[in-house]
């Protein structure tokens, strides 16, 4: 394969393995049934670190769009699936970034510079789900559901969602430190 075709090719392998791992997904807390824990954007996280910060941000647009595309916009309106690039895109662009240097790909990152991408990840996936969903949130209901939502009813949804996060977060930190020293995952990519 050329050198060009191969990513291209490994990032839509990547992009249609997130998509069906997007479709795995459950619920974490009762009282926000709403919100469900998936494992999409480990291919995501895995392709940025292949291939850089671009390829994982791709990932994350065609899994949601195939996903999108696939169950409609629903009573979430696409909602869930902005909110799900953003988030995936705040945790996979700083993580990767951090450790993806050309001509470096080969050594393994060392634990302080694991340690940094993995602080970075999580606290902008945290900051910037914080931020989207007491803006985004108001906004669907009001607009989308024609429901005024209470700030007090906002500020559950933001803390469960944050929960959630947070959850994701670490799941995405573990993988990512596993990915970033793996031989196996570097001959693969070869």
């Amino acid at each position: 394969m050329t050198k060009k075709l191969k990513p291209m090719v490994l990032t839509a392998l990547l992009a249609a393995i997130a998509t069906a791992l997007y479709f795995l997904e459950f619920p974490l807390f009762p009282a926000a049934s709403h919100l469900k824990l998936d494992f999409s954007d480990i291919p995501a996280l895995l392709g940025a670190l292949a291939f850089g910060p671009f390829a994982g941000a791709a990932i994350e647009l065609i899994k949601n769009l195939i996903e999108l595309l696939v169950k409609g916009a629903g009573s979430q309106m696409g909602f869930g699936n902005l909110m799900n690039f953003l988030v995936g895109c705040a945790f996979v662009l700083p993580f990767s970034a951090l450790l993806h240097r050309r001509g470096t790909q080969s050594e393994a990152p060392k634990g302080p510079r694991l340690a940094l991408a993995c602080a970075a990840g999580l606290t902008v996936l945290i900051a910037v789900g914080l931020v989207m969903n007491y803006t985004i949130t108001p906004l669907f209901f009001r607009h989308f559901l024609q429901i005024e939502i209470t700030r007090e009813a906002v500020a559950a949804v933001v803390g469960f969602a944050t929960a959630l996060n947070a959850i994701k977060g670490a799941v995405l930190c573990a993988f990512g430190c596993v990915f970033a020293r793996s031989a196996q995952v570097k001959r693969l990519l070869r």
